[in-house]
């Protein structure tokens, strides 16, 4: 079974219905145009409408609303666009088609009259009149009956409210839904409880714990039996995955005037309290790992509610996967069960993604084939669930760590793949016991219970409130009452900086020659690529870039098993690269035992010293590192020495230590109060280090950065397609002054250019 066994049932039939009325009223539309151009604009037009209503219908079994809606723009689409491959392509066909049918219906209709003539001949004799009444009679018809619940004009009125919701002040707000004595995230108090891990399953609903699927889900199921187990009751404003995670975060749901991704660009302060707030307040180091932070808005929004440590695959590698993420995490619990600091991770899933789940066939290794690319992933992840979980168990971490597994949402499109597993819904698993909680009366939980249950669960104690304190028993009921008052108080609960964020269309350059020879605007990214390789870090690379003209390079730098300093991106990555089968991190002595693709030589703390000594006009540029006193103490000359740094503690700590440059990421950036750029100034920074997917939105930041004589070097570059170093160079130099490159070809000459390059704006 399909979804058109959806369109077959009650509710599919008046699906149907809208869909094939919607068709005739746009036939009736376009046959009152004459002029052929005009046709055929409104003949496309109406065909793109009735394929869009189309895809929300596969994907949501609904037309399009709020969940559609803020999905729907040009990047979020690219992201996904490798798993719709084929929908995206009949998608594509259907458009034709019903484009075609609108604007040669009349042609067609004579073609079908020439076969009944007896019929066709009583029709036209028919008074124009009553034609015309005709005609109008089947938009009105139509319209009244799309303006029913659940069809086309009452999904679009309802759209058009959401995103129309007059703003009010955040106290007015909180008032409106009967929120008082809500305790804002500025006079929060917290007090620190167990350490949390959250992972978001990506669509793993509770049928997948079924006995119908038990040979998919061993490891799930088990949890399931010998933990804390909760059913979970999906919510409105929650049934997508950044949805979710709002609501996770805050305990609403993400109704908003527009979609989220708009709505958290150049935010900086919340004054809903956010689990983000409470882990801050109390201490926790804040971190989060997903296969992309960008799409539909995440890392804004994580950025927002607090979290410092945002990993994906701007620092994994485009091609990551959840078997990526997975091992990250480790790492990460590793280096933070040997810090006295709390710690909250959250790790996000992909691979089992609507609509066939995302194959990874590393995981052929661990699990049988099944009868599907989406079941096949389904089990892998349960794999990867239970590998992580003895990971935890044999490093002791869950003494003093609560961990939950949560799914984001419903598996959207078609849910015949649950038949026979019953009602559909969410759960929580969690190693926390049962009278860690304080459940509702009625013994059920919502999705915006999740804050409270995650709070509860690790014994964090603190004084906020969430909506689901001031929510009667039927919480459905409520919020779907108070949508209008949610979405105010979720606009309002917001600060934005003043930029006006105008996407700026790219213009040529006329200073391209310039910026091509200038040798002081280049920083090898990772050493630079050689041999069509990237992220080497290797002496290969230095001598390789060096001899092409560069004089920047930036290096990776992490700590081995002894606490010594090395050049690699990370330490899956390099086992990966060079062979190795060990357990990590590696010493220093086994680093510098494996070289890099069997070819190129290692760097530890003592070879990049005395390469640096050897070549007295480069510059060093780390990542990764965020230790700048102690790292530049390490190094030959601090003056040649810049770091991008990732806290405002130890960018601070950079500009004390007299290096070159201390560079704040954009994440330090985000979190600056205020003009951040005068921010900036006043701090004495001289250099950031930013990602260029922010110029087209951020340019005026970039230009007020320029202003005030503060260099932006941006990376990311070849991160989006065709978005290389000449694009940059071309459409992107005039608002920045220099990139992490993976590779260029200097035209000339340009070592004078390196000594006078600082002077250059």
């Amino acid at each position: 079974m399909n979804t058109l066994y959806y369109f077959i049932f009650p509710h599919g039939r008046f699906v149907t219905l809208n869909i094939f009325i919607l068709l005739a009223i746009s036939i009736t539309i376009v046959s009152f145009v004459r002029n052929k151009n005009l046709k055929w604009i409104l003949s496309l037009l109406t065909g793109l409408f009735l394929v869009l209503q189309l895809s929300s219908v596969y994907i949501s079994h609904t037309f399009i609303s709020y969940s559609f809606y803020i999905h729907f723009n040009l990047r979020d689409i690219v992201s996904m666009a490798d798993i719709f491959v084929s929908q995206i392509v009949l998608l594509a066909i259907l458009f034709i088609f019903f484009s075609g049918l609108i604007f040669y219906w009349d042609k067609i209709w004579r073609k079908i009259g020439s076969y009944f003539p007896k019929i066709h001949h009583w029709l036209q004799k028919i008074p124009n009149g009553i034609t015309m009444i005709s005609r109008f009679s089947i938009i009105a018809v139509g319209l009244y009956i799309m303006s029913q619940h659940g069809g086309v004009v009452n999904k679009m009125l309802d759209l058009f409210s959401m995103t129309n919701v007059k703003g009010t002040g955040f106290e007015k707000g909180l008032e409106n839904i009967g929120m008082y004595n809500y305790v804002s995230s500025n006079t929060l108090e917290a007090r620190q409880g167990k350490n949390i891990i959250v992972i978001f399953l990506e669509s793993y609903e509770r049928g997948y714990l079924s006995n119908k699927m038990a040979h998919l889900t061993p490891n799930m199921r088990s949890l399931m039996n010998r933990w804390t187990y909760y059913d979970m009751q999906p919510t409105p404003g929650s049934s997508w995955s950044n949805g979710s995670l709002y609501t996770c975060l805050t305990g609403f749901p993400s109704f908003f005037d527009s979609g989220v991704n708009a709505t958290f660009q150049s935010t900086y302060h919340s004054y809903i309290t956010g689990i983000g707030h409470i882990f801050k307040k109390a201490g926790y180091d804040l971190t989060y790992i997903i296969k992309d932070a960008r799409f539909t808005g995440t890392q804004d929004m994580l950025h927002t509610f607090q979290f410092n440590n945002i990993i994906d695959q701007s620092v994994l590698g485009e091609r990551v996967r959840d078997k990526d993420l997975f091992e990250k995490a480790k790492e990460e619990i590793r280096q933070k069960t040997k810090q006295d600091v709390p710690f909250a991770l959250f790790l996000s899933t992909i691979d089992t993604h609507f609509p066939n789940g995302n194959y990874d066939e590393r995981m052929e290794a661990y699990i049988t084939p099944q009868n599907s690319d989406l079941e096949f992933m389904v089990a892998a992840v349960d794999h990867m669930v239970g590998d992580f979980v003895s990971f935890l168990q044999r490093e002791n971490v869950l003494s003093n760590t609560v961990l939950y597994i949560i799914p984001d949402h419903l598996k959207m499109g078609s849910g015949s793949i649950f038949e026979g597993t019953g009602k559909r819904s969410l759960y929580i698993i969690t190693n926390a016991p049962r009278e860690n909680f304080r459940l509702p009366d009625s013994g059920r939980l919502y999705q915006i219970d999740m804050p409270k249950i995650i709070l509860d669960g690790a014994s964090i104690q603190h004084n906020a409130h969430f909506l689901t304190d001031y929510a009667p028993e039927d919480k459905i009921k409520f919020i779907k009452e108070n949508k209008f008052n949610i979405t105010a108080l979720n606009i309002a609960g917001v600060n934005r900086i003043n930029y006006k964020r105008n996407y700026v269309i790219p213009v040529k350059t006329k200073h391209y020659a310039r910026y091509a020879n200038d040798t002081s605007r280049y920083i090898a990214h990772a050493g630079g690529m050689i041999d069509r390789k990237n992220y080497t870090n290797s002496l290969e690379a230095l001598n390789h870039n060096y001899a092409k003209g560069f004089r920047l390079f930036e290096l990776d730098i992490i700590k081995t098993k002894d606490g010594e300093y090395v050049a690699a991106h990370d330490w899956e990555g390099w086992a990966r690269i060079t062979g190795y089968k060990g357990d990590l991190p590696a010493t220093r002595e086994a680093f510098l035992k494996h070289k890099i693709y069997e070819t190129y030589s290692p760097m530890d703390m003592a070879r990049i010293n005395r390469w640096f000594k050897a070549h007295n006009d480069a510059i060093l540029v780390t990542d990764k590192i965020n230790e700048p006193k102690q790292f530049s103490d390490a190094f030959i000359d601090k003056k040649r020495l810049m770091m991008e740094l990732f806290t405002l503690k130890a960018v601070k700590e950079g500009l004390k230590a007299g290096i070159k440059a201390a560079m704040p990421s954009q994440n330090v950036i985000k979190d600056l109060r205020g003009d951040k750029v005068i921010a900036l100034k006043k701090l004495g920074v001289t250099d950031v280090a930013v990602s260029r997917s922010d110029i087209p939105e951020d340019y005026e930041f970039f230009k007020d950065l320029k202003e005030q004589g503060i260099k932006a070097w941006v990376f990311h570059i070849n991160f989006e397609k065709g978005k290389d170093e000449k694009y940059v160079l071309n459409y992107e130099m005039d608002y920045i002054y220099g990139i992490y490159a993976d590779k260029w070809e200097f035209q000339r000459d340009t070592t004078h250019i390196v000594k006078e390059g600082d002077k250059r704006r």
